[in-house]
């Protein structure tokens, strides 16, 4: 299942999921309007997606750490998509540009942040 962001919510709903996510391992991946797919990053631990500028238009995606680390921009952001596994966990979140490149920071593996490590936790927000 895919949930649609709405724009005027963009800020918030990534504060959020870099709040949930931070240290995830993810990989980045390009799909172009042509179909050529690229694996821009694979397994690496995700640092947050950040917009970078006040327009909300363009996106960062960070991941990786000391050794290894890579900033994929994302200019002209015309949707931003959450893919949901049926049990509400994240799977990926998709990112759509006005050019019809979609971006995808998909997650090793789906969970919902409340189960991590087995253990049920309460957020503190």
């Amino acid at each position: 299942m895919t949930r649609d962001m709405p724009r005027e919510s963009w800020r918030d709903e990534l504060d959020s999921f870099n709040r949930q996510h931070q240290g995830w391992l993810v990989s980045v991946t390009t799909r172009r309007p042509d179909g050529q797919t690229l694996v821009e990053a694979r397994d690496m631990p995700l640092q947050g997606v950040s917009q970078m500028s006040s327009t909300a238009s363009d996106l960062a995606v960070e991941v990786g750490d000391r050794e290894r680390h890579l900033t994929h921009e994302v200019r002209e952001i015309t949707a931003l998509k959450m893919d949901v596994t049926d049990a509400g966990a994240d799977k990926s979140l998709i990112i759509e540009s006005a050019d019809r490149t979609t971006t995808m920071v998909t997650f090793r593996s789906p969970m919902r942040p409340e189960d991590v490590d087995g253990v049920p936790f309460s957020r503190r927000e």
